[in-house]
């Protein structure tokens, strides 16, 4: 779906999701980040599957964390604090927060373990309120990757290590992994082991905002 349609469906959900008495501060929520993919995909799935089974509103968004386009955010609402790991993507849910993170491919990709994500994460006042990704320029303006870090692989503005071209684009992912098509995981897996092998070409805000628009 795009941005308008994202947001139309869950301004839908929340008649159904939230009480009255809380659902105009919802709505302006979701219309004061209307135009951020990694928001709207929290705002989906918060209020396609209330994580209590009980009618609940986000009240505010804070930035835990975030690497190469994955974002890990603190979702306050009405009734409690949670935790979700997103990106343009989507959003996965992963438990209250005062629980710590279970997800070990989460952990992993943070470089933490259960018991630090409990310590680190306890004390929210040392968290900034998320800002719309779309509204840093350091930020690739499609996957929203930090200026310096690796893209989401996929995401059409990384450049081939190899030409120089648009990695989506160019036949160096055909060429290099020795297929016609990348049609399944196995395929993607060996195909970033070679890009790996090579070495990945990280975000450049200014090279790489300017070339894509």
């Amino acid at each position: 779906m795009n941005l308008t349609d994202t947001k139309q469906a869950i301004l839908l959900l929340m008649e159904y999701a939230v009480n009255d008495e809380d659902i105009a501060a919802a709505r302006e929520l979701v219309e004061r980040h209307q135009n951020d993919r990694i928001s709207l995909n929290v705002f989906h799935e918060f209020y396609s599957f209330l994580p209590e089974a009980k009618n609940d509103a986000i009240k505010f968004l804070k930035l835990l964390a975030d690497k190469e386009g994955g974002f890990l955010l603190a979702v306050g609402t009405v009734n409690n604090i949670f935790c979700y790991f997103a990106t343009t993507e989507g959003a996965e849910f992963l438990g209250p927060l005062n629980e710590g993170i279970w997800d070990k491919e989460v952990l992993d990709f943070f470089g933490l373990s259960h018991k630090e994500s409990i310590e680190k994460f306890k004390d929210l006042k040392k968290f900034a309120f998320y800002i719309p990704a779309q509204m840093d320029l350091k930020r690739c303006p499609v996957c929203a990757t930090n200026h310096g870090e690796l893209h989401r692989l996929g995401c059409p503005v990384e450049v081939c290590p190899w030409c120089g071209g648009q990695l989506t684009k160019c036949h160096c992912r055909f060429q290099k992994s020795g297929r016609d098509q990348l049609s399944n995981e196995a395929h993607l897996r060996l195909f970033k082991e070679k890009l790996n092998e090579k070495g990945r070409i990280p975000f450049n805000a200014t090279e790489q905002s300017l070339t894509l628009g």
